[in-house]
């Protein structure tokens, strides 16, 4: 595996290859979701085919934006009513997103150290990114088609967003999934990663049409609050998370979602 594509490894964690459980009577195929069944939970609603309509969603709905906990970054997301604010375990992270309980598609911040001396800059922090990434490849089956680099600006700086499609295997399970991901120079000695994943299913180009559109409208519209490095303060409410059964956010249900899990998970997680 080339170097180049180490420092995807988080992507490649990131997709939730769960299946929809069986529920409600479905629409007919090619019939959109009734509205009143488009949720948070699903935002594909009673659709014959929930990940489709998902994604079709993506696509269609305006560009919104959802904050990590303590408001220090403000991350754009399409349909961002749809998306909810969780934890994950097994690597640190600013915030993590999900859209629908069955993972249609994920997000994640993660805040970057630089080494003394290194200039921050866009590129170095993709460096930096990678060499983290390295060590979370062990044990996981993984392949990626070529990468490709897109550059933007970002208050006034180079910004350099990548973007793959790939496959993970673990085990008997595999996903497929659209990855894209931004090196943002955003502090004295610190930079902020931001990556996007979108599993395939049946339905890989839709996947790869988000992907792209997280490329083309979405990376460089995201916000820094602060001068100082974001990190993550002691646990505050958060009423804006919190789920309809009552039931603060990011507890421990919420925790319950390793990367692993994702990959491997073939129902929705049990509340």
């Amino acid at each position: 595996m080339t170097s180049k594509s180490r420092h995807a490894a988080a992507l490649a964690l990131l997709l939730g290859a769960c299946a929809s459980t069986p529920a409600a009577p479905r629409q007919p195929p090619g019939r959109p979701p009734t509205p009143t069944t488009v949720t948070r939970n699903e935002p594909g609603g009673d659709a014959d085919d929930p990940h489709r309509a998902a994604l079709e969603r993506m696509l269609a709905e305006p560009w919104g934006s959802r904050n990590d906990r303590d408001d220090q970054v403000v991350a754009p997301l399409p349909d961002a009513p749809k998306w909810r604010r969780i934890r994950y375990w097994g690597f640190d992270h600013l915030a993590g997103f999900r859209y629908g309980k069955t993972y249609h598609a994920v997000g994640a911040i993660t805040v970057q150290n630089m080494p003394p001396g290194t200039p921050v800059r866009s590129e170095t922090c993709l460096a930096a990114f990678e060499a983290w990434a390295r060590p979370q490849m062990r044990g996981l089956d993984v392949r990626f088609e070529p990468f490709q680099m897109k550059l933007a600006r970002w208050r006034d700086q180079p910004l350099v967003i990548q973007s793959m499609d790939g496959w993970v295997s673990w085990g008997l399970s595999s996903t497929e999934f659209s990855a894209a991901w931004a090196a943002y120079p955003a502090y004295k000695d610190a930079c902020l990663i931001y990556a996007v994943a979108v599993a395939w299913r049946d339905s890989k180009e839709l996947a790869q049409k988000v992907r792209d559109r997280y490329v083309a409208e979405g990376f460089a519209n995201l916000e820094v609050l602060t001068e100082e490095k974001a990190f993550r303060h002691e646990r505050k409410p958060s009423p804006d998370d919190k789920p309809p059964d009552g039931k603060p956010p990011d507890e421990p249900d919420n925790a319950s979602n390793s990367f692993i899990d994702i990959l491997l998970r073939t129902r929705s997680p049990k509340r």
